[in-house]
């Protein structure tokens, strides 16, 4: 048996800093720094790293220790109404701030539009038009007559729709995060005698084992159900409630995803324990 010392061990929210867990109710205390930090990056990751979370990140204003992401990385969109794509710029505290555009050579009312980077700009407008058999064209000229994106119409989101295949992937990827949750909320709530009960075990052995990078399919260690029920609202909740004997946390994620986790088969004789339930609204 491996004991380790007191400053080996520190706090967790059980309701995710990066998704606006905070205050003292939903602490779970004494959490493996090293263990904390392996589920950080095999399983809460894989909740967070998904372009739908960012973007409800986003939305709400939810700060990280980096800022609020920029969900939008890897999303072409089209510049004001023109032909040219490119990636919308957030900075560190969700607001747009800019337009990166694609480099590329488009064609514009029968003439030749060429998009580049700021720096170097001249030297890759006159190597684009060299490979088109144009003749080269004066620095001066080219700085005199270029657009500059961040100086112009910075786009902006008035609506943004999931298609059907993010949001099935984002359910695979979402449930182990949830799962993990609603483990440390039955933890807070029953203490150390729920780590013996088999579910709780099927559960932990499953956390231990989960990557994300690799687990692309998995078998769920409990009954669980998880569908998307598309109310966006600024809250996430964690709730329990008995059903045939048994303990469920019921878990809602900013309105969009419902989770029901059966986490226990017997009721302990403290169960009206229960009835209260977490919550975090941004």
């Amino acid at each position: 048996m491996e004991w380790k010392e007191d400053k080996e061990f520190n706090r967790e929210h059980i309701i995710l800093e990066a998704l606006g867990g905070k205050g003292d109710k939903d602490i779970c205390l004494n959490v493996c720094t090293s263990c904390n930090s392996s589920l950080g990056t095999r399983v809460d990751a894989s909740l967070l790293n998904q372009s739908i979370t960012k973007y409800m990140r986003y939305k709400f204003k939810i700060r990280g220790k980096n800022g609020i992401p920029n969900p939008f990385k890897g999303i072409e969109v089209k510049y004001a109404d023109t032909s040219i794509v490119g990636e919308l710029k957030v900075d560190k505290e969700g607001k747009i701030n800019g337009f990166r555009a694609k480099h590329q050579v488009l064609e514009c009312n029968k003439e030749k539009l060429i998009v580049g980077p700021r720096k170097g700009f001249a030297s890759y407008v006159n190597s684009k038009l060299n490979e088109n058999g144009m003749n080269p064209v004066t620095e001066k000229e080219l700085l005199e007559n270029r657009i500059d994106f961040n100086e112009h119409k910075i786009p902006h989101v008035e609506f943004v729709e999931f298609p059907e295949e993010m949001r099935s992937q984002y359910l695979l990827y979402a449930f182990p995060t949830m799962l993990k949750m609603a483990y440390e909320y039955c933890f807070i709530t029953f203490g150390e005698k729920y780590l013996k009960n088999p579910i709780a075990m099927n559960i932990r052995d499953f956390l231990i084992k989960y990557d994300y990078k690799k687990d692309t399919e998995y078998c769920s260690p409990t009954i669980a159900s998880l569908m998307w029920i598309s109310e966006e609202e600024r809250k996430i909740s964690l709730k329990m409630y008995i059903d045939n004997d048994n303990i469920w946390v019921q878990i809602v994620l900013w309105g969009m995803i419902l989770a029901n986790i059966c986490m226990l088969e017997e009721v302990f004789e403290d169960e009206m324990k229960i009835d209260s339930g977490l919550s975090v609204e941004m």
